[in-house]
This record gives structure tokens, C-alpha cells and sequence, in this order.
């Protein structure tokens, strides 16, 4: 079994110290596409992710690792330990505003979560836990957020699955005190999981999900499969996340036939 305490240190001092070099120096030479015009990579998230996967690699050589940018598709089990990294989530934010992109680091145990840390690179501020330890912000711990109605809750969906003209997503928009869009999940999550927001949509994939479903789990907040399907944490999903009350919501304006 994973020592949790020496897990929650080295990920503490690796993601802070990955987060104090962007925040230092956002330079980056190279920018490039991958599956579309809008999904980005620079030379920077490959930097930050080989210098946090290199440290986590030595420090726990018994751990499989995933990351974004070099996953592997060899790793087709999460059992044992496995680290989940998206070393900058919200590249178009850190390209073209300098602003609003996170580092996560997510840590499982047999394909359960075990520990979460999320950095909000520009604001150094890093939210941390998990079921075992709690939720905290800069070592402050947070309390467990309000079970608010989707009438009190800020929502984001995904513009993608806005775009579908899905009228029942729409539904859910108006039922809202209203829309919020940031173009990072790490910044979403940290919105979640410090109460500032209520409701989530969207299609995420392992490292987007990772970090933020651990920390959750004490802080009140659901994670659940658009379909109803258990979490694979090993394929991209529809999930949505946010207060028991308003993901019930929700999801029974996105069940709703016309």
C-alpha cells in the first residue's frame, strides 16, 4: 500500500515548484496543433510535463505514469499506483492570455482516488486532498461545499456540447443563475471544489479528471458518467460534476424527452 503522507509531500513540492517556473517565466518557443486548430501545445508543457514525470518516476519507480502530452498506450490497467499528469491545462489560455491554466497532479490506488493537487499557476495557489486527508487551499482547509438547487448554481458546459444545440444543455443554462467559461478544468475544478461554482459539463479525459475527482470526494462534490456508466479512468468520458442537488438536476434536464 502507497504511503499516502510521502505521496501528499512529493507532489506538493513537485507541483509547486513546476507552477513557481511557469508563473516565473511564461516564455515558449514553439507552438504546435494537435487534433484541432484550438488544441495546442508548446515546447513549455513538454518541459514542465518531462520535469514533473522525470521527478515522480524516481522518487516512485513502482508507479505507472499517464500525462498528456506522452502517455503511454501501453497502459492498459490502473492497478498498483498511477500518477495522472496535465503539466499546463489551458494551453490556449497560457498562449494567448497569460492567465487562467493549472498543473494537476492525480494519484490512484487500484483505480480509486487517493490524492488530488491542483496548482492555479498565476493566482499561487494550490488545492490539495483527497478522501483520506481532506480538502485544502495553501494549507487552509476547506469546508465542504453547500448542496445548492441549479437555480442558486453557476454552470459550465462545455461549448461543444452547447454547440450541439442539444436543447436540453440549453435547458440546463437557463435553469442557472447562469454561464461561466474558462478553458481549463483545473481552474473549473478549483471554482468546484472552493464553492465559487456549482455545476460542470463537459468531455474530459484522464489527466483533465484525475486530480479533481480526488479531491472532491470529501469536499461535497459529485463526479458522475453523463450515461450512468461507472468512471474508466483510462478513456476520455461525459461526465458531470458539481452539488448532489443540482447535477440531479440537471441530469433530469438532460434526460428529458420532448
Amino acid at each position: 500500500m502507497a504511503n499516502l503522507s510521502n505521496i501528499q509531500q512529493e507532489v506538493l513540492y513537485i507541483i509547486q515548484k513546476a507552477a513557481d517556473s511557469l508563473r516565473q517565466d511564461q516564455h515558449f518557443d514553439t507552438v504546435q496543433r494537435k487534433s484541432n486548430r484550438n488544441d495546442l501545445v508548446t515546447d513549455r508543457d513538454r518541459q514542465i510535463e518531462q520535469y514533473i514525470v522525470q521527478y515522480l518516476a524516481a522518487k516512485f519507480p513502482e508507479a505507472k505514469i499517464i500525462s498528456e502530452e506522452k502517455t503511454s498506450s501501453l497502459i492498459t490497467s490502473v492497478e498498483g499506483l498511477v500518477f495522472f499528469v496535465d503539466p499546463i491545462d489551458g494551453t490556449m489560455n497560457f498562449v494567448k492570455c497569460h492567465d487562467q491554466f493549472a498543473i494537476m497532479i492525480g494519484v490512484y490506488q487500484d483505480g480509486e482516488p487517493l490524492f488530488g493537487a491542483i496548482a492555479n499557476v498565476m493566482a499561487d495557489q494550490v488545492i490539495y486532498g483527497g478522501p483520506q486527508v481532506g480538502t485544502f487551499l495553501n494549507q487552509t482547509p476547506l469546508p465542504k461545499v453547500p448542496d445548492l438547487p441549479l437555480v442558486d448554481s453557476l454552470v459550465t458546459i462545455s461549448t461543444r456540447l452547447l454547440w450541439q444545440q442539444d436543447p436540453n444543455y440549453q435547458l440546463i443554462v437557463h435553469a442557472s443563475s447562469g454561464l461561466r467559461v474558462f478553458g481549463s478544468a483545473g481552474i473549473i475544478w478549483s471554482r468546484l471544489v472552493c464553492g465559487q461554482q456549482n455545476l460542470y459539463i463537459s468531455k474530459l479525459k484522464p489527466w483533465d479528471l484525475a486530480a479533481g475527482r480526488a479531491l472532491a470526494m470529501k469536499n461535497g462534490i459529485m463526479v458522475r458518467n453523463i450515461d450512468g456508466s461507472p468512471i474508466n479512468m483510462l478513456q476520455s468520458q461525459t461526465v458531470i460534476i458539481g452539488t448532489k442537488c443540482a447535477t440531479d438536476e440537471a441530469l433530469s434536464l438532460i434526460n428529458k424527452r420532448a
